[in-house]
């Protein structure tokens, strides 16, 4: 109890070794009350940037891999940190209060997300990642304190990429930048958008062992226009998917888990139906090669002849995947998301949207 309530907290530390960098981002902390896609309404608290708007989630960061990365964060409402979830740089920039410190006035993090190697499994930072704060963690992550990470690789000259299209890592398979969605399932508990900034850090029963959701939501959309979500919850509706083969690089799906319970989602037609129409391609920041034979190249799945291709996905709170969408022929549809207690098994909610293939 002792350690923590008794955090480190700095006014306005200093970047050491500070370099200039090649992109930046400034953040502030906001606290308003906003409206979700059923009507409810709560108190969110978020990061905002000079031209996202106060929204949940927060904007979407997007570095390249080698580049020096800048964020200078002001927070309010008491001390806040910025963790980079899964990028895991120094302590002093990885926004965990218990082996750094906390952020009363303004502190700038830095870090540079490693290039990544074709072929090789032990390089490259390219892939889904998220933020949040690292301060009474699970409240302020629950009260909207989060945001999607996205690190683009380095364009290698054995992998060009063709206009309108990127890679998801260094030698992934080309996609559609137009179509490229994210999806972030996220739950609330009312009780706790009722709390304030410290509950239960000096050893009081605040009750943060106890997660009752009652509102179940999917946020996320298309990442090439987020357009104008200020005062608003970015809600997902429907997923775009280009049908492969075709005219256009297949879309990519970035899935990042906000909630704090058990999911699952099937993909299935418009009879509900299951359908392989999704290709597994990295799971936390991480592609999946073929590891298989030591001292060689490891191939990503698909390239060596056994795309993970699948109708189910089952995964739990900050798990991250990048998902490949391949329907075979144009139409609707669907991807079923199910909420599951954690304890029982019990289904709490479900969330069905259409993913229109063109």
């Amino acid at each position: 109890m002792d350690f923590s309530s008794e955090q480190l907290d700095l006014e306005n530390p200093v970047t050491e070794f500070r370099q200039t960098p090649q992109r930046s981002v400034v953040l502030e902390f906001f606290s308003r009350d906003l409206v979700f896609d059923d009507g409810a309404e709560f108190e969110v608290w978020s990061f905002e940037s000079e031209d996202s708007g106060r929204s949940l989630p927060g904007p979407t960061l997007r570095p390249t891999e080698g580049e020096i990365f800048h964020a200078t964060f002001t927070p309010a409402k008491g001390a806040h940190t910025i963790h980079w979830h899964g990028m895991e740089p120094d302590p002093r920039n990885d926004g965990v209060g218990h082996t750094s410190f906390e952020i009363g006035g303004t502190y700038t993090y830095q870090w540079q997300a490693e290039p990544g190697r074709p072929g090789d499994p032990n390089y490259g930072a390219a892939g889904t990642y998220f933020y949040h704060c690292h301060v009474n963690t699970v409240l302020h992550a629950q009260m909207g304190m989060f945001g999607a990470l996205v690190v683009d690789p380095v364009v290698h000259p054995s992998y060009p990429v063709t206009p309108g299209a990127r890679r998801p890592f260094v030698d992934g398979p080309e996609y559609d930048i137009a179509t490229e969605c994210i999806l972030i399932p996220y739950s609330v508990d009312p009780r706790w958008h009722e709390m304030n900034h410290a509950a239960g850090l000096s050893g009081e029963d605040a009750g943060l062992n106890r997660f009752e959701p009652e509102h179940f939501y999917l946020l996320g959309g298309n990442l090439a226009n987020r357009g104008n979500t200020d005062d608003r919850v970015w809600s997902l509706s429907s997923i775009p998917a280009n049908v492969v083969p075709g005219a256009r690089k297949p879309t990519l799906l970035r899935i990042v888990n906000a909630n704090y319970l058990p999911n699952r989602m099937y993909f299935t037609d418009q009879a509900g139906n299951p359908a392989r129409i999704a290709e597994l391609i990295a799971h936390d920041g991480r592609p999946f090669r073929d590891t298989s034979v030591p001292g060689v190249p490891s191939p990503t799945c698909a390239a060596a002849g056994y795309p993970l291709l699948t109708s189910v996905l089952a995964f739990g709170a900050a798990e991250r995947y990048d998902v490949m969408l391949l329907p075979p022929t144009p139409g609707r549809y669907q991807l079923r998301v199910e909420w599951e207690d954690w304890i029982t098994g019990e289904i709490l909610a479900t969330r069905t949207i259409p993913i229109i293939a063109s």
